[in-house]
């Protein structure tokens, strides 16, 4: 018995339209809040993780850098989200987005300014993301440089050596990752 035309149509709705995992057309709106160096709040929108790049952790040396450079490149500015990763959302339900504001590239824009790491791509499991020859380059260029003195140079601070980590050091902690390489 044939189907009715309505519910023939309502499938194919359903079938055509962008699963869960699935990236959809790219968004715009203005940030109202930096979280951390990779992650946004969106008015209309919610939080808004930066594909493809790493920053800091709160605590670890670079965090304040990377956060507040992100403030400064997207803090109240309309952006436009853009997808590109394997993945419509991570696991802690952030939007995955490449973030660009006024026609840059703000996880770019951090990876070149060594505050950031190319990250979550093909190298280590994600998939990978259009951006991400362009992310490998520029991280294999970027500043590498000591953001933060060691614990004895600062004065009055007891923190262990471990927790004073220099950027060198963040791009390391990829672990297998091999700088400057992309696997096809």
């Amino acid at each position: 018995m044939p189907l009715p035309v309505a519910v023939l149509a309502a499938s194919l709705t359903v079938a055509c339209s962008p699963g869960a995992d699935e990236p959809t057309a790219a968004a715009e709106g203005v940030v109202v809040d930096v979280i951390d160096g990779d992650t946004i709040e969106v008015d209309g929108v919610g939080r808004v993780r930066l594909v493809g790049v790493d920053t800091p952790e709160i605590g670890d040396c670079g965090y304040d850098e990377a956060r507040d450079e992100l403030a400064d490149l997207v803090l109240g500015e309309s952006v436009e989200l853009v997808p590109g990763g394997v993945d419509d959302r991570d696991r802690y339900d952030r939007l995955l987005r490449y973030v660009d504001v006024d026609g840059r590239d703000a996880g770019l824009l951090l990876i070149e300014e060594g505050l950031a790491v190319s990250r979550y791509d093909s190298r280590d499991g994600y998939g990978e993301h259009t951006r991400e020859r362009e992310y490998v380059q520029a991280d294999a260029g970027a500043v590498d440089e000591r953001l933060c003195p060691a614990a004895s140079e600062r004065p009055g601070r007891g923190r262990s050596s471990a927790a004073v980590l220099s950027l060198s050091r963040h791009r390391q902690w990829r672990g297998a990752v091999q700088p400057g390489t992309v696997h096809a």
